[in-house]
């Protein structure tokens, strides 16, 4: 019996010697309230981004440029065709070339003419006068010549310069007489233009006058009013209230 137990003896000491040395010890540090522990992720800091471009401080901007502040033109939208083929007006925003009293005249924009029509349906009916502002007596243009002008960049410098400026005007490009409707007025002052493409146009005419328009000398008057052509009939009176 004795030598039995120690035999059990013996044996227990074997297993629990080998237990004793495959076994791991692992610590555990939980958060609070018994909380699972997290991982901390290492902290990337962000460059430090500096500002490099100070206005009016900065040598590497160059020469600050001068823009003009007396040009109401300067910056407005420039004018496209329309689907109708309607061209819509493009300013003219460069500074008139001046010669010896004359402005010279910009390169004519074939770019835009080539969209304008020269025929179309349409009619444009009216009367041509001038008024004398001191007794409202209408002065008629009796057999005058009228014309009508394609608005575009190129008879704009025209109107602004020449029309509403003062200035002469170099002569200009013969290819704009290709886009020139023609007409004379009868001994009433009524005129009628056939065939017209839909568009903006310059309606130009001119009526010599003298006392009966308030002038000490005679004097001719040039007329000049943009319309809009649309379809059918456009009925408009080309007049100027003078002296």
């Amino acid at each position: 019996m004795l030598n039995k137990n120690f035999k059990y003896t013996v044996i227990a000491l074997i297993l629990f010697g080998l237990s004793g040395c495959n076994q791991r010890t692992i610590v555990l540090h939980p958060g609070e309230n018994g909380a699972q522990p997290q991982r901390t992720q290492p902290v990337i800091k962000s460059p430090e981004i500096k500002e490099e471009i100070l206005i009016n401080q900065n040598p590497n901007l160059g020469n600050p440029i001068d823009v003009p502040t007396n040009n109401p033109l300067l910056g407005q939208a420039v004018g496209d065709y329309n689907d109708s083929n309607h061209y819509q007006e493009e300013n003219i925003t460069e500074e008139p070339v001046v010669e010896n009293g004359v402005i010279e005249r910009i390169s004519f924009p074939i770019d835009e003419y080539k969209y304008i029509k020269k025929t179309g349906g349409s009619t444009v009916s009216g009367s041509i006068y001038v008024e004398n502002s001191h007794n409202a007596e209408k002065i008629m243009g009796k057999k005058v010549k009228l014309y009508l002008n394609p608005v575009t960049s190129y008879s704009r410098q025209w109107y602004q310069e020449s029309y509403l400026g003062g200035y002469k005007m170099s002569k200009s490009d013969n290819r704009l007489y290709n886009y020139l409707k023609y007409t004379v007025s009868n001994s009433n002052g009524k005129f009628n233009f056939f065939g017209l493409a839909s568009g903006n146009y310059y309606l130009v005419g001119t009526i010599t006058c003298g006392q009966e328009c308030g002038y000490s000398e005679t004097k001719t008057v040039l007329l000049v009013q943009e319309i809009f052509v649309g379809n059918g009939v456009t009925n408009v009176n080309l007049m100027k209230h003078v002296p």
